[in-house]
C-alpha cells in the first residue's frame, strides 16, 4: 500500500465528519469481539504465521536479531517495549483523531501508518519468540517451525479471551523492546563482521 492509496483511506474516513475514524475504529474493533473465541483464534493465529513469516523475510538481519535479543533477555526488552508499546499506540490513536478533520490528515497519515505497520510486526515477532522459546525445548531449531508455534499459541490464547488479551500484550511489549534494541544497536547487536567485545569490557 502506497502513501496515495493511504491518504485516500484516512482522507475518506476523515471527510465522514468529526469522529468519523474513532467510529470506524470502534467499529472494527467491535466487529471482531463480537467474532466466537474459535473465529478469534483462527484469525490471530492466520496472522501472527503470515505477518512474522513476512517480516522475517524481508527484515532478515534485523528480524532474527529482534528473536534473539527477544529470547536472550526479555526482561530488559519489556522495560523498554511496555513504555514504547503505550507512546506508539498513543500516537496511533492520535493519529486517528486527526484523521477527522481535513487540517490534520497530512500529520495523520505517518501515524496511522506507524500503527498499522510497526505494532502488528512487533507483535507477531513478538509472539515467533516466544514460540521459539518454547519450540527448542523439544529440539526444534528451525524458523518455520518457531513461526508456527508463535501462531499456534496466539490461537489457542485467545480461546480464552483473558489470557489471550494478556499474552498479546506481552508479545507485543516484548517485540516493540526488542526491536528498538536493535534498532538504536543496543543489547549486543553487532554486525556478523564487527570485533567482539570481551565481556569485561561491555557497557
Amino acid at each position: 500500500m502506497g502513501p496515495i492509496d493511504l491518504y485516500a483511506i484516512v482522507g475518506g474516513v476523515g471527510r465522514g465528519g468529526e469522529g468519523g475514524s474513532v467510529r470506524v475504529y470502534e467499529q472494527a474493533v467491535a466487529a471482531f469481539t463480537e467474532l466466537s473465541p474459535l473465529e478469534q483464534a483462527a484469525i490471530q493465529a492466520v496472522a501472527i504465521v503470515l505477518i512474522g513469516g513476512v517480516a522475517l523475510g524481508i527484515l532478515r538481519y534485523s528480524g532474527r536479531k529482534t528473536l534473539e535479543v527477544s529470547r536472550r533477555s526479555p526482561v530488559i526488552s519489556l522495560c523498554i517495549g511496555v513504555p514504547g508499546a503505550l507512546v506508539l499506540g498513543g500516537l496511533f490513536y492520535t493519529g486517528i483523531l486527526l484523521s477527522s478533520s481535513s487540517v490534520g490528515i497530512f500529520f495523520a497519515i505517518p501515524l496511522v501508518a506507524i500503527g498499522v505497520i510497526v505494532l502488528p510486526v512487533s507483535a507477531a515477532l513478538g509472539y515467533v519468540a516466544i514460540g521459539a522459546t518454547i519450540s527448542t525445548r523439544v529440539g526444534l531449531s528451525r524458523t518455520p517451525a518457531w513461526v508456527i508455534a508463535g501462531g499456534l499459541l496466539g490461537g489457542v490464547a485467545m480461546l480464552v479471551p483473558v489470557f489471550g488479551i494478556a499474552l498479546v500484550t506481552i508479545a507485543t511489549a516484548l517485540g516493540v523492546g526488542a526491536g528498538t534494541r536493535v534498532l538504536v544497536g543496543n543489547g549486543g547487536v553487532r554486525q556478523p563482521e564487527e570485533r567482539v567485545v570481551p565481556p569485561a569490557n561491555k557497557v
